[in-house]
């Protein structure tokens, strides 16, 4: 079983658990980029989820894909329609809250690849509504051995 650690700038960590049997090529695909930093802001349309930029070239397929999001899910998401590649818009995202994934082109489907811990969501929801509340902050991931 493969996990990940998400550690905040502004204070608080959480861990998932990479969802290998629904979303193999996407966990493959991101545990290979592991570890990076990005910046972690608010979502615009989707409301209690944050994003961070993903910036790999080797991209995943579309695999248990939802527009259907719960608290503690850890989702991959591209523009799917994008035609040039090379600047192709894609973010890894964490919600803090269940929601309908959605941009202002209406519903996004994603691909859920991982799963906050439980006993971590009480911590995921107050970085959450930190980020939401202040603003940007970095993001560290990487592989854990918790």
């Amino acid at each position: 079983m493969k996990r990940i650690k998400f550690s905040f700038e502004g204070g608080g960590e959480v861990y998932a658990t990479l969802l290998e049997e629904k979303a193999p090529l996407t966990c493959e695909k991101v545990w290979n980029s592991l570890p990076f930093e990005s910046v972690a802001t608010q979502s615009r349309w989707s409301g209690r989820e944050f994003n961070f930029a993903y910036k790999e070239t080797d991209l995943p397929p579309r695999e248990n894909q939802t527009i259907y999001t719960s608290i503690g899910e850890v989702c991959y998401w591209r523009d799917w329609n994008w035609e040039e590649e090379s600047t192709l818009p894609q973010v890894l995202a964490i919600y803090y809250g269940a929601e309908m994934a959605r941009s202002h082109k209406g519903h996004e489907p994603v691909n859920v690849f991982a799963q906050v811990d439980y006993s971590d969501f009480e911590k995921l929801l107050k970085i959450g509504e930190r980020i939401w509340l202040e603003g940007k902050e970095k993001i560290f991931i990487e592989r854990c051995e918790r």
